[in-house]
């Protein structure tokens, strides 16, 4: 079994070529926090992070809040839109900041506490937290070599 068997990649079937393969996702749309204090944690992102949320009431979901950073949809729900099912504890969200050093203090002083210490990855600094709720997060501060391929 290939590497793409095993992860499902789908081949083009207008291609003549077995090489040519088409990822059928486009791209990460949305990224979604679940919590019972939906409110609590939009503010700590809100205050931490300078993350600018809108009370959202939509498709006869119960409120929650979200907002756009680049093209992706960061949202927080109640565990009533997703079936009663609470907080998630696989999955961390990397937001890209100029700067850790600036929000590090604020961030553990709004309640995150820091999972792994600032470190170099190669591509820049990162540092590890977990919010509130315990979802896990980073902060990345891209070298000046890869910020400028980023954006």
């Amino acid at each position: 079994m290939t590497v793409r068997d095993a992860l499902g990649v789908i081949p083009d079937e207008g291609s003549r070529s077995s090489t040519l393969w088409v990822m059928p996702v486009k791209s990460i749309c949305g990224v979604i926090f679940v919590s019972e204090h939906v409110e609590k944690l939009a503010s700590f992102y809100s205050r931490g992070l300078g993350i600018e949320f809108e009370k959202e009431d939509h498709g006869g979901l119960d409120i929650h809040f979200g907002t756009d950073i680049g093209t992706v949809h960061f949202a927080i729900h109640p565990p009533s839109n997703f079936g009663d099912r609470g907080p998630s504890r696989g999955t961390a969200v990397a937001f890209q900041v100029d700067s850790i050093a600036a929000h590090l203090d604020t961030l553990q002083e709004l309640g995150a506490q820091v999972v792994t210490e600032p470190h170099d990855e190669g591509f820049g600094m990162v540092v590890t937290l977990a919010d509130p709720d315990g979802n896990l997060f980073e902060l990345v501060e891209l070298t000046h070599e890869f910020a400028a391929q980023s954006g």
